[in-house]
């Protein structure tokens, strides 16, 4: 059976969909047009429209503001809805309100109130990324023209209507004047800092089980090439995936041999140094804790990392560790524009699925915890390396059930641990070549998981371009997570999700942030890519770390989500991905399927399911799986958008199709196991909703079944021949062979 590939999540970092700052003063509550939300559950929806009973016009006034007067402005329904103007309806503004005959009602006897700059809280701009603000002013006469005096950001412009935006092309701070001029000639102005932060550059981990690395009895059973040098094999593929993945720190274990470690090291670039837990010129006690024949925790790290002192810890428990206790390395790197320490601790747990071993990775957590919370309680600190247990329950199980995962006290723990690879075991891939959990995990303390990327979470597949990569370089596959060390010390806070997306009217959507020194978070939301922001929850404890919500009755696709700082506006993180709100959901269909595959080699690799969506907004099918009649095969991995009118191809294997070929990725179960005879095929969402099945009862050798019409939801399948006489098949094509 062929080895299964998962398609690396993509990043999307450097291009927000919505502004990099702060748009105007956010209006509190948004409306939505839900019950109970400050509007009339009938009143179309509109944000912030005012369209309260009360509010002097109907609850049914299509949201309207202010739509026929207030109930105290002295006037009737139709007086121009000014506030305490003493006028009757249609009096224009009549003597009695302090004005003149036809001053339209303006209060407290014809004066204008005085023009301000409203105090905007600009965020930083980023080198290299869009940059967009508003300025307003209050008071005055409009229309009003803005200008400004001293130095703009280099890149950046001001319109006359106030919009501040461009791409800033040079790092650093300017304080401009902003002014503004009203109609009547009367001006104001603000002094705001602008600052601009250095281009976005991600720090980058990486941790790897090296099975049996170098020794020369165990390991891979073909690391060493006919007539080569012992594992050599072994060390090429090592070399070739640390050297390409451009990681600033790698944690390694089961690493045997020094010889073979120190060949790996000499083919990095010079800016890479390491060395293995037992090397005394690092560790003093390491050669009491390891020999040279042992699985050893090693290190692996570039220049941009300074390192201060290593050593050996919790030796008391080693047994508990399977006699691998884990390997503590202290750094100083550049941390938010300081040298700060970072703490790297590289970890090898008990392995093996019976319940004694269950029980020493049970302890050793216990263990790992107890000195953390004491040694570390503050530090930024990454424990990364091979857990060898899952996070949503244990590899072992007693009477046909698994247990709960020995890893509970990190994980009931979250305001000071976060296991940055459960997005992983939420999304049912896997990290080695035999088994579909995920056990290799990096878990680090809350002063580094609030700099953690979103979506920067990887397992890599050497397999898919190494050839016999299990049986010539590990059982394990690479983990990668990135880090956003860039801008200022400080407090910070950062929208983990939901980062983009597509999410209908009615349904639960939930934000999840982390955040370090900050006490409440404001939620805030704009419907027209950040230019007017509504406040959704004015204060949250930044603890909570989560706020649920209803979508409202909006149909946009320029949604902005936020989560700010209470205390400094300036503060805030938001989606960096596109997100559509819709009142009816998309529909994504199984347009094409392939069971009997053709007489080519790959066999079974070549059968294929064409899915496609049929609606207007992109959808995310991070974690949705393909089934069988019995089993999933395929998991789609995180960060995979089907955008609208597009189909996506799951082929049984990589042999199936070209490398490099569109829309079209291999099954993450290795096949997809379509029975020639009969079988249902079912399309899965991540919470196991089944969103579309197609069941048939025979096949025709190489010819697949097409809905008919093409791409029509509802539509039957017959046989594509029948369908376009003369063509097969038509993967990641319409029907006709005619390209999307």
């Amino acid at each position: 059976m062929p080895l299964p590939r998962i398609v690396a999540p993509l990043l999307a970092l450097l291009l927000a969909a919505c502004p990099g700052s702060t748009p105007p003063k956010p209006v509190a509550p948004a409306d939505s047009g839900v019950p109970g939300d400050g509007g009339d559950s009938h009143d179309s929806g509109v944000p912030d429209d005012g369209g309260m009973s009360s509010d002097g016009g109907d609850s049914h006034d299509s949201g309207v503001p202010d739509g026929g007067g207030m109930p105290s402005d002295g006037g009737g329904s139709s007086d121009s809805g000014v506030p305490d103007d003493g006028g009757v309806p249609f009096d224009g503004g009549l003597p009695s309100d302090g004005g003149v005959q036809g001053d339209g009602g303006v209060p407290d006897g014809g004066g204008v109130p005085t023009l301000t700059v409203d105090s905007p809280a600009l965020g930083d701009g980023r080198v290299g990324q869009p940059y967009a603000a508003q300025l307003s002013a209050s008071g005055g006469l409009a229309p009003f023209t803005w200008s400004f005096t001293g130095t703009l950001a280099a890149g950046l412009t001001l319109s006359s209507d106030g919009a501040l935006s461009g791409t800033p092309t040079a790092a650093g701070t300017t304080i401009p004047h902003f002014i503004v001029r009203d109609a009547a000639g009367a001006t104001a102005s603000l002094q705001v800092v602008v600052r601009v932060q250095p281009p976005l550059t991600l720090f980058t981990v990486g941790h790897w089980n090296l099975e049996w690395f170098g020794a020369p009895n165990q390991g891979p059973a073909n690391s060493t090439s006919d007539g080569g040098v012992a594992d050599d094999l072994q060390v090429a593929g090592a070399l070739n995936v640390i050297r390409g993945a451009g990681a600033h720190v790698w944690g390694l274990v089961e690493m045997v041999d020094t010889a073979d470690f120190n060949t790996l090291l000499a083919g990095l670039p010079g800016t890479y140094s390491g060395f293995l837990a037992n090397n005394t010129t690092y560790v003093l006690s390491g050669a009491s804790q390891y020999s040279a024949g042992e699985q050893k925790p090693g290190i692996v790290y570039d220049s941009t990392l300074t390192y201060r002192s290593a050593q050996v810890i919790l030796t008391a428990q080693a047994a508990d560790f399977g006699g691998r206790p884990p390997l503590r390395v202290d750094f100083t790197t550049r941390i938010h524009g300081e040298d700060a320490p970072l703490v790297v601790i590289v970890t090898h747990m008990k392995a093996f699925e019976d319940r004694t071993s269950y029980d020493q990775r049970q302890r050793s957590a216990t263990a790992l915890k107890n000195y953390l919370d004491q040694w570390l309680p503050t530090a930024r600190v990454l424990v990364i390396g091979d857990w060898n247990d899952d996070l949503d329950h244990s590899i072992t199980t007693e009477n046909g059930v698994a247990l709960s995962s020995p890893y509970l006290n990190f994980l009931d723990d979250p305001t000071h641990y976060t296991f940055l690879t459960k997005v992983l075991t939420d999304a049912t891939l896997r990290t080695t070549t035999e088994y579909d959990d995920v056990i290799d995990h990096t878990m680090v303390t809350d002063e580094v998981a609030v700099d953690a990327v979103p979506g920067g979470v990887q397992v890599l597949r050497p397999d898919t371009s190494i050839p016999d990569y299990a049986h010539t370089v590990s059982d394990h596959y690479p983990v990668l997570t990135r880090y956003d060390l860039s801008g200022v010390p400080g407090p910070r806070v950062r929208l983990t999700a939901p980062l983009g997306g597509t999410f209908v009217t009615g349904t639960q959507l939930t934000f999840t942030w982390r955040s370090v020194g900050v006490d409440t978070v404001r939620i805030e939301v704009s419907y027209d890519g950040g230019h007017n922001w509504n406040v959704v929850a004015p204060s949250v404890s930044a603890d909570a770390g989560s706020f649920t919500w209803t979508v409202p009755a909006v149909e946009s696709d320029l949604v902005c989500l936020r989560v700010v700082d209470t205390a400094n506006a300036s503060r805030f993180s938001m989606n960096p991905d596109r997100i559509w709100f819709l009142r009816t959901a998309p529909r994504i269909i199984i347009n094409e399927v392939l069971a009997n595959e053709p007489a080519l080699p790959g066999g079974t690799a070549h059968e294929f399911v064409e899915v496609y969506n049929t609606g207007s907004a992109p959808v995310d099918l991070s974690g949705w799986s393909l089934w069988d009649a019995l089993n999933w095969q395929h998991v789609f991995a995180p960060g995979t958008v089907l955008q609208p009118g597009r189909p996506l191809v799951v082929f049984g294997g990589p042999e199936g199709f070209t490398p490099g070929t569109p829309d079209t990725v291999a099954s993450s179960g290795g096949t997809l196991s379509l029975n020639n005879t009969s079988d249902i095929v079912r399309l899965k969402r991540a919470d196991g909703g089944v969103v579309d099945s197609v069941e048939y009862f025979s096949t025709v050798d190489a010819v697949s079944i097409n809905r008919a019409p093409d791409l029509s939801p509802d539509a039957g399948f017959v046989l594509h021949t029948t369908l376009t006489p003369g063509l097969q098949s038509s993967p990641g094509r319409r029907a006709d062979g005619g390209v999307f």
